[in-house]
């Protein structure tokens, strides 16, 4: 399995029924550097997109529940 570590996105098309996403990271110099695409079938490109919107709800919840938690062994 590839990993690619996306600080940021360069471009978006969509061409051929395909949507590629272009992603950078950030280099030691501080600029950006290409990471890599990610290369989705148009067909599920919205599945995917919201796939990824309703897994970042659903962390953000877990990590506000977490610090509302109060610290084990201060009770």
């Amino acid at each position: 399995m590839t990993q690619i570590l996306i600080d940021g996105i360069t471009n978006i098309s969509f061409h051929s029924g395909v949507l590629r996403i272009e992603c950078a990271t950030v280099g030691p110099d501080g600029k950006p550097h290409s990471s890599g695409n990610l290369v989705i079938p148009g067909a599920v490109a919205g599945q995917v997109m919201q796939a990824l919107i309703n897994g970042m709800k659903e962390l953000e919840k877990k990590v506000r529940e977490q610090q509302q938690m109060p610290a084990a062994g201060n009770a």
